[in-house]
């Protein structure tokens, strides 16, 4: 009897016997179907405790019967879920955005006769497609067979436009899948919308000019200036290693260099009364003459050659140019980190911004999705910390955040090489680029935790104590609960620890030797230092630590110390706005760069006026204007995050003011399309205090592939390129002491009438001469979507803000080219495309889908 109930025991404490073998799994991944239904973006209750939420539902059906309940769902959910209407599933929050799904006791299996629902509320917002993220994984729950991707979870590439399509998302055809609140008044941006919002081009061709527009141009004679003999270079004072990435893109463009072409004299002297940066460009049928006072202005004279080019006829017109730059910080942020960005799209990038004289790299290396750097003598950081994969333990990858999959090989994860980085700084030195690395500290951080906790492991399962203790970013006996903006629950370094400061010390040591090794100075590095989620408040480290120094910000303790460290190595250090508001200022270096990153709406010229103020470098980047991962357009086919602008076009970038940063309530809305004001009585900049520049951003989450990444950049990186060098003659000047609203008139019709005119010159360059350029140079640009409008006769009213596309309109299931004659009632959808037909634009309905419910605003 007692060796009866032993076994019996033993039996009952034994691991259950593994049901689902890799042959079931591999085909229920194959076969299961999973639909996402945004049901509600603002529904009219939330359940306890959100504030704000939206209602979703999941629809799987299975051909395949299988009635085990040993496998779990893992997907990425932007928002966490916190409540589920299921009695046969259960969803959990693991961390960041990754979820899991799993049958409770009451599910009886999958059948083909059956489709299950699982509805749920999530916190917060979610309203365009792009936020709902692919590659749902299935995986037993024991973790013992290789998970797989749920096939009908991946995304696809639509044949017409080369865009991601996610075909396991229900159409969004409701307008309360477009808005948050009951208070959110952002229109549905389609076709009939754009006839009443766009201005319709007034030149046929590419008048006299260049992106960006220079100081001065003067036409000097009408006729053209052939260069289809191509040019040789005469050059003094400057080598034509200097200039070999302007030379290299003419002859791309067509313009070879050959001892018989027309000359293009170069000649830099520093004594000349040029401004940095600047140029003097004359051209005339016997030569091109380029003046400058340093290397850079003469590359910048040539870029100007070509932009006067016209890719038809190869030809220039005679004009004579001066020129120097508005700004001398002309930049752009590209995050690698939690999407990676392929060596080849930097190195295409910094070519394209070369050839429109923006000259700041600000690369984005870590966050808490990816560590894209390696770091010698801390493999770990790129070989755990650069990949994301299914494994719980994270001892080979980190976790599957935004949507990664299982695959290590996929474009998303990935690292840039010491020898990649080396390439990337010589690349950037040859187009007059400084790259200005950042690796995010010390909040935004996971990728190097998780990574530096695989390292403590391996080294201390080999005895090596001490070694695995000194770049441990983890304090055992911390039991601090915080949740970052991003959800994580273990994302910020613990800045008490004597460990993180040799960790930042050992990665700032190498990455100034990477430099140096490539022959280009680090001058600058950015520690990040936003967004700390209140982490260290039960710390035994920082507890002893403020009794010691009685410490006011644990996040402003760690910037000064990180900033004195930087200093110390000769090195510029930039941090953003927020994080830098925590320091106090006499503690910080002589210099300092700070992003201010503060919404406009939200009275973010405070912020930017606060900080100029202190006598620190500003760079304005602000979210409702210089974030290139919102959308050009209010859509939800529209890619893109929506938390700081719903509608971020290339008009708008190109309407910027930033010497007069309230001016924008005049004309600009809030993120929930309302018009705000902007107080600044008492918040003004002071006598000589400004900015050094701008700089566009392009973050990551939503975009993973540079196919994608290229469509959010092009074409408004041009317009940043224009506002950063030119200072245009309608800007109104900034005077301190003033509330703006829609009402307050500063910005007067004759201002608004010569930005209509400059605006009408900027979109006849871009379409008629730039973009061609582009599509030349390989590069994938945002095709625009298309203004449609009856007229009273009955007929098709079609345009396209940008110019010199080709037109179209689905009628009877085929596109023909548009004419004015086309009866409107039988048009179904309409579209631009390029003048080959090779690629089209997203398409429009006519009428479309909830046109009904949004007539006020247009469909």
């Amino acid at each position: 009897m007692k060796k009866l109930a032993c076994l019996l025991m033993a039996l009952l404490s034994a691991p259950a016997a593994l049901a689902m073998t890799q042959g079931q799994l591999n085909e229920i991944a194959d076969t299961l179907q999973i639909r996402y239904h945004l049901i509600d973006a603002m529904p009219k209750h939330c359940p306890e405790p959100a504030k704000q939420c939206y209602l979703s539902e999941l629809r799987l059906r299975s051909p395949v019967q299988y009635s085990g309940s040993d496998w779990a769902i893992y997907f990425s959910q932007l928002m966490p879920i916190y409540q589920i209407e299921s009695a046969l599933f259960k969803i959990e929050h693991l961390n960041g955005d990754l979820h899991r799904l799993t049958p409770t006791d009451a599910f009886r299996g999958f059948s083909s006769d059956d489709e299950h629902i699982v509805r749920f509320y999530t916190k917060n917002s979610q309203i365009t497609r792009s936020e709902f993220m692919p590659n749902y994984i299935l995986a037993d729950q024991s973790q013992h067979l290789t998970p797989r991707v749920i096939a009908s979870t991946r995304s696809v590439r639509d044949e017409y436009t080369l865009l991601e399509q996610q075909p396991y998302l229900a159409p969004f055809d409701s307008y309360n899948q477009l808005r948050v609140s009951d208070k959110d008044q952002t229109p549905w941006m389609g076709a009939a919308y754009l006839a009443q919002h766009q201005s319709v081009p007034e030149f046929t061709h590419a008048p006299h000019g260049v992106i960006p527009m220079p100081r001065q141009l003067k036409v000097v004679s009408q006729g053209r200036i052939m260069l289809d003999k191509g040019v040789h270079f005469e050059l003094a004072g400057v080598n034509l290693a200097q200039l070999e990435m302007a030379a290299k893109r003419l002859a791309q463009l067509g313009v070879k260099q050959t001892k018989k072409g027309l000359p293009v004299r170069v000649t830099v002297e520093p004594s000349l009364s040029i401004e940095q940066e600047g140029y003097h460009l004359n051209s005339s049928t016997h030569a091109i003459d380029i003046k400058a006072s340093s290397a850079a202005g003469a590359f910048y004279g040539v870029q100007t050659l070509i932009g006067l080019m016209d890719l038809k006829t190869l030809s220039i017109p005679s004009v004579s140019i001066e020129d120097s730059p508005r700004y001398s910080f002309r930049g752009l942020h590209i995050d690698s980190a939690r999407n990676f960005r392929s060596k080849q799209f930097i190195l295409d990038t910094i070519a394209q911004m070369g050839a429109y004289k923006l000259n700041k790299l600000h690369l984005h290396l870590a966050d808490d999705e990816g560590w894209r750097l390696a770091i010698a003598g801390l493999p770990e950081l790129t070989k755990v910390g650069g990949l994301r994969c299914l494994d719980l333990s994270e001892t080979r990858c980190l976790l599957p955040q935004l949507g990664a999959g299982t695959g290590t090989g996929a474009p998303r994860n990935g690292h840039y090489s010491q020898q990649d980085y080396s390439d990337i700084l010589r690349f950037a030195q040859a187009h007059h680029i400084e790259v200005i690395p950042s690796l995010d500290m010390p909040g935004h951080s996971r990728a190097a935790i998780v990574a530096m906790e695989a390292r403590y492991r391996a080294l201390m399962a080999k005895g090596k104590s001490e070694a695995a203790n000194k770049y441990r970013l983890v304090e055992e006996a911390d039991t601090t609960t915080y949740s970052s903006i991003q959800h994580y629950h273990d994302n910020t370094l613990n800045v008490c620890l004597p460990a993180t400061y040799r960790f930042v010390d050992k990665v700032l040591t190498e990455l100034k030797r990477m430099h140096e090794m490539a022959g280009v100075p680090l001058k600058t590095y950015h520690i990040g230092a936003d967004e700390t989620a209140g982490a260290w408040l039960d710390s035994p480290a920082c507890q002893a630590l403020n009794k010691q120094q009685a410490i006011t910000s644990m996040n402003g303790y760690f910037i000064e110390k990180v900033a004195a460290m930087v200093a110390e190595k000769g090195i510029t250090v930039a941090g953003w706005s927020d994080g830098l508001s925590d320091v106090d200022p006499l503690k910080m270096p002589k210099h300092v760069q700070s992003n201010v990153w503060s919404t406009l709406s939200e009275q973010g010229h405070k912020v930017a006026h606060q900080q100029a103020n202190l006598g620190w470098d500003v760079v304005l980047s602000l979210p409702d204007v210089t974030y290139f991962d919102f959308p050009y357009q209010s859509h939800p086919h529209e890619r893109g995050n929506h938390w700081a602008s719903r509608a971020l076009d290339t008009r708008k970038v190109f309407e910027f003011m930033p010497d007069n940063l309230p001016i924008h309530a005049e004309f600009w809305r809030d993120v929930l399309f309302h018009t705000y004001s902007a107080d600044d009585k008492e918040s003004g900049l002071v006598q000589g205090a400004g900015y050094i520049g701008m700089q566009g951003h392009l973050w990551s989450e939503m975009i993973r592939d540079d196919l994608q990444a290229e469509y959010m950049l092009y074409p408004r990186l041009l317009a940043l390129a224009e506002r950063a060098w030119h200072k245009p003659a309608w800007a109104v000047p900034y005077q301190s002491g003033r509330v703006f609203d829609e009402k307050s008139g500063y910005f007067k019709a004759k201002n608004r009438q010569l930005r209509e005119q400059d605006w009408q010159r900027f979109v006849a360059l871009l379409g008629y001469r730039e973009l061609p350029k582009l599509t030349r140079q390989g590069r994938f640009f945002r095709i625009p979507t298309v203004a449609a409008s009856r007229r009273d006769d009955g007929t098709l009213n079609l345009f396209s803000e940008l110019p010199g596309f080709k037109l179209e309109a689905l009628i009877n299931g085929r596109w023909v080219n548009y004419h004015p004659k086309l009866d409107f009632d039988a048009v179904n959808a309409v579209r631009a495309a390029l003048p080959d037909g090779s690629r089209a634009g997203r398409s429009l309905p006519l009428p479309a889908p909830v046109e009904s419910t949004v007539n006020h605003l247009g469909n």
